[in-house]
C-alpha cells in the first residue's frame, strides 16, 4: 500500500535519499563527505508540511518525492518537480515503483486541476527503466547530460 509520508518517516527517508545519491551516476553525489543529514531532514520536513509531497510504501521499501517550486525564468509560474523516485534494488521487479509513480501522477493532476501548479516534471533515470511518459499524458521537453 502506498501512503503519504509523515514527519515520523523522515529517518527512513534520509536513508532512501542517501541510497539514491550513492547509486546516482554523478560521482560527487556518491561521496559521503558531501551528505548533510540535517539539511535533508529540514528539506523533507518542509516538503511534507506543504512544499510538496512524499509518498512511501507501507514497508518503506521505496519512495517518490515531488516539490513545488517557482519556475527559475518565470517567477509567476509554479512547477512540480519529481526530486526522487527510489525503490530498494531487491524490490524493483515488483509493483512498488509503478504504484509510487501513479500516486505522484495523481497528486500532480490534482494540483494542476486546483491551479496549485502550472506544470509537472518527471524524468527517466539513467540507471532505471526506459519509460515512455508520452503514453501517460506527458510530453518530452529535452534530455539531461552530465559532464564531470
Amino acid at each position: 500500500m502506498i501512503r503519504k509520508a509523515t514527519r515520523y518517516d523522515i529517518p527512513r527517508l534520509i536513508e532512501i535519499v542517501e541510497a539514491y545519491a550513492f547509486e546516482n551516476p554523478i560521482t560527487v553525489l556518491g561521496k559521503q563527505v558531501n551528505h548533510d543529514p540535517k539539511y535533508v531532514e529540514s528539506l523533507l520536513f518542509g516538503i511534507i508540511m506543504g512544499r510538496g509531497f512524499v509518498y512511501i510504501d507501507n514497508h518503506m521499501r521505496g519512495a517518490i518525492i515531488g516539490i513545488k517550486n517557482q519556475n527559475v525564468w518565470c517567477p509567476k509560474v509554479r512547477e512540480l518537480n519529481e526530486l526522487l523516485w527510489w525503490v530498494e534494488p531487491e524490490y524493483r521487479n515488483g509493483t512498488i515503483g509503478g504504484r509510487l509513480w501513479k500516486a505522484f501522477d495523481k497528486e500532480a493532476t490534482e494540483m494542476l486541476e486546483r491551479g496549485d501548479i502550472h506544470f509537472s516534471i518527471t524524468s527517466v533515470s539513467a540507471s532505471g527503466p526506459l519509460i515512455d511518459y508520452t503514453k501517460r499524458g506527458y510530453k518530452a521537453v529535452g534530455a539531461s547530460f552530465v559532464k564531470e
